[in-house]
């Protein structure tokens, strides 16, 4: 007896397994570290310099996303040697796809930033000496500044791919099944 599929079960069939379980974790990492990252961080900009909690946020925050590059770069890795090379049917399609090279890329560069605009060497973990690579006052302001643009674009991006999760989620088609 031949089991005949109709597009339908096809279609969420291929989208079922679009996603490794290395992508998956890597992604619900990724969206801890990212909202954690980003609400710390641009909370704690409302409070004192000096306040306990800021202070405590400052220095943990760089620990947490340099230990996250390596899961980051992982991810990017997986996304980009993984990814089908089907062409964009839609423009849905094109746009999801130019959504998430923006957020790869809004991410890339948070991080990047964040590694460079230190103004000190820092100890990540008590063990490794994570040193200081740019010494230029101006350039270290820029690179500050370009770092809280970034988390801005990113910021918003984030906010993009949730609003999309909620849409697709409302029409009936469940991404959250396929990150599970």
């Amino acid at each position: 007896m031949t089991h005949l599929s109709t597009p339908s079960s096809a279609t969420a069939a291929d989208e079922a397994s679009a996603y490794s379980k290395p992508r998956i974790v890597l992604h619900w990492l990724s969206a801890a570290v990212i909202l954690w990252a980003t609400f710390s961080g641009f909370g704690v900009a409302l409070l004192e310099a000096n306040d306990p909690f800021r202070q405590w946020v400052e220095s943990i925050n760089p620990q947490l996303t340099t230990l996250f590059i390596p899961f980051f770069a992982w991810r990017l890795w997986l996304a980009v040697t993984t990814r089908a090379q089907r062409a964009r049917s839609n423009a849905h399609e094109r746009f999801a796809s130019v959504a998430h090279k923006a957020i790869y890329a809004a991410v890339s560069g948070v991080l990047i930033t964040g590694v460079l605009m230190m103004s000190h060497p820092v100890m990540l973990l008590a063990l490794v000496p994570l040193p200081q690579l740019v010494h230029s006052k101006a350039a270290l302001l820029e690179l500050h500044e370009l770092h809280h643009v970034l988390c801005a674009i990113l910021a918003g991006l984030v906010a993009l791919h949730l609003a999309a999760v909620v849409m697709h989620q409302a029409r009936g088609k469940s991404v959250l099944g396929r990150m599970r």
